[in-house]
């Protein structure tokens, strides 16, 4: 009996052992009472500024509570914008919608206590989707547009 149960044990502990989990940075965005799941090693190519331009006041005026513009710093080369987080009161962000027309304030991703999180992300590949900063965007493309990705402030 214990001939079996050690080789059962050293393959259980061999198999837990390899067996990865998911760990994941929490990015505050912001103003904005939520922090975004994202991979640690793409961490530093990311910073997170609340806008101030014109397209930014007119979403103030629309309603946002508030927003938060995600850049993307690539290996080498200048920050681009990734994508735009917008958060609105459910009655606000549901006036803007207009089935004729593309979303202002990108795709609704949640709905939480009366609140609507948004988002505006690419619709095309940034980079060479084979290099590094083009596998990293990708990654992010994947996960920015599933409510998962984001949780509330702690």
């Amino acid at each position: 009996m214990k001939k079996l149960l050690l080789p059962l044990l050293i393959s259980t502990l061999v198999l837990t052992g390899c067996s990865s989990t998911s760990h994941t940075f929490k990015l505050p965005l912001g103003h904005i009472p939520y922090v975004m799941s994202v991979d640690p090693t793409i961490v530093p190519h990311l910073s997170v500024v609340v806008p101030t331009n014109d397209f930014a006041k007119s979403a103030k005026k629309d309603g946002a509570i508030s927003q938060a513009i995600l850049y993307y710093t690539p290996t080498t080369g200048s920050k681009t914008i990734f994508m735009t987080v917008y958060l609105f009161p459910q009655a606000s962000f549901d006036k803007l919608k207009n089935p004729n027309q593309p979303p202002s304030y990108g795709q609704e991703v949640l709905r939480r206590n009366g609140d609507v999180l948004s988002v505006a992300g690419p619709s095309d590949s940034i980079f060479d989707p084979k290099s590094g900063d083009g596998k990293n965007v990708t990654a992010l493309y994947a996960t920015i547009y599933k409510a998962s990705t984001y949780s509330p402030t702690p």
